[in-house]
């Protein structure tokens, strides 16, 4: 039997942002996740295709086109906690259409809480922490007994959900095949002139794993191991970007300066090849681990931006969730980019445990005093697999487990904040971004630079399209 496996991307991933304050800065881009796993599946002779949903203008309809042409034995979908809802209809609308496709589960939401999402879906596997060994041995496998021996799955079998060992990481990242990038096709994505200066837009993972423990993030699938991929792996990686179509590379590294010898290497090995595409570090840096000659290197090889997370302007909050920096570095930090003549964004949260209606005042004023390029902030979501979630889970805190209104980027309310209500913190949330772009100063130099680089109708319709 000829195995097919179709590989989907959930509709909705764009939509996302529609009610959030940075939705005019959100980019098209394709699933990293889906081409990397493809990348493993073709490895091995095994027939894969893409079908990206968040694209689509009607999602069912072209599930069950792809569905009627392909003709999938296996049908993979990976998959966040925002997005469960609609991995959970997909697969029942794959189940409707052939009973006999085997459906398998992946990503932060699935390894957060593998049986619950087996138990609640149509979905036959789900794989827990790294996928691109297990993917493959899956499809490879003929029957369910051979899936006693794959670790990293839950599985069912008789009604009953099957658990095996957790998988290893993967040590060397440079034996991963490069990503599947032909499976797209890229004339159908397109980037905000916001946050890209070309478009389309490629992502890149050049390392895995954070060794930092913000209680806010999920270290469930990537650990807290740093694994990199080697300086010439890397540089590859941003030639067969280019070479396949796009005009723009963003890295998706949990944090790119980890190794700060390598990360200046990659930067030196881009300008030795004489690579031209704009590139930037939109994922986030930390404050506490950069220099001044980073920001330099990073200028000369192409990047034009990068994101830092801030979170919170209160050093008490900051030391609450185990950030690890200081308000004193991030304004270094922030300078020193700047000097270099990258442009700055900046990254808060609301509503992190400890926060006040002071604290909040003092992220609004040091966001202002920090004077990026752009500011953005949210209001807390704590995810499953979160130690913020765990605590809050167990002190009742949280009010719903209902997954679709866990949108970071336009937050429902998932729990009862200890100090604050809902109205405040949704007022705050507007409050942060009317003080940070309405500022005088800001609107100046804004109309300044826009005149100097011709963006100002641009920045105009942003503008609107933001904040009415």
């Amino acid at each position: 039997m000829i195995k097919k496996v179709l590989l989907i991307n959930p509709p909705s991933a764009m939509t996302l942002y529609e009610k959030s304050a940075i939705k005019a800065a959100i980019s098209e881009i394709p699933y990293l996740s889906s081409a990397v796993l493809a990348a493993a599946l073709i490895e091995k002779d095994i027939q894969t295709q893409i079908l990206d949903l968040s694209i689509s203008l009607n999602p069912k309809k072209d599930l069950l086109v792809k569905l009627e042409k392909f003709k999938p034995t296996h049908v993979g979908i990976t998959f966040t906690t925002p997005l469960f809802f609609e991995a959970k209809n997909i697969a029942k609308i794959i189940k409707r259409f052939d009973d006999e496709i085997i459906l398998i589960c992946g990503g932060a939401h699935s390894t957060a809480l593998p049986r619950e999402t087996l138990e609640r879906t149509d979905f036959n596997i789900l794989c827990y922490g790294e996928g691109d060994k297990t993917i493959v041995e899956i499809i490879q496998a003929s029957s369910v007994k051979d899936l006693k021996k794959i670790k990293g799955i839950f599985y069912k079998e008789d009604n009953k959900i099957k658990i095996n060992p957790p998988v290893q990481l993967i040590e060397n990242l440079n034996t991963l095949p490069l990503p599947a990038w032909h499976l797209y096709d890229l004339k159908k994505y397109r980037a905000s002139k916001l946050s890209a200066k070309g478009s389309p837009v490629g992502p890149i993972e050049t390392s895995r794993g954070c060794v930092y423990g913000c209680t806010y993030c999920n270290k469930k699938i990537f650990g807290k191991c740093f694994r990199f991929k080697s300086v010439k792996r890397v540089v590859e990686e941003f030639e067969h970007l280019k070479k396949s179509g796009f005009n723009e590379i963003h890295v998706w590294d949990d944090m790119f300066t980890t190794h700060m010898p390598r990360a200046k290497e990659i930067c030196d090995e881009i300008v030795k090849r004489n690579i031209k595409i704009p590139w930037a570090l939109t994922c986030g840096i930390r404050v506490n681990n950069v220099d001044q000659e980073i920001f330099y290197k990073l200028k000369k090889a192409g990047c034009h931006a990068v994101y830092f997370g801030v979170e919170s302007g209160d050093q008490k909050i900051l030391d609450r969730v185990k950030k690890g920096i200081t308000l004193i570095q991030a304004k270094k930090a922030v300078k020193m980019a700047k000097k270099a003549g990258l442009e700055t964004v900046t990254f808060f949260m609301l509503g992190l445990p400890g926060e006040t209606k002071e604290s909040i005042k003092k992220t609004i004023n040091f966001a202002i005093e920090l004077d990026s390029d752009y500011a953005k902030t949210t209001i807390l979501t704590p995810y499953p697999g979160t130690p913020i979630f765990e605590e809050w889970d167990k002190k009742g805190h949280i009010t719903t487990k209902d997954w679709s209104k866990y949108n970071f980027h336009s937050a429902s309310r998932v729990y009862d904040h200890p100090n604050l209500s809902w109205d405040e913190l949704e007022k705050a949330y507007k409050r942060f971004h009317r003080k940070f772009y309405f500022r005088p100063r800001y609107i100046i130099n804004r109309f300044t630079k826009d005149i100097k680089t011709g963006f100002l109708f641009w920045d105009i319709y942003y503008t609107l399209k933001t904040f009415l």
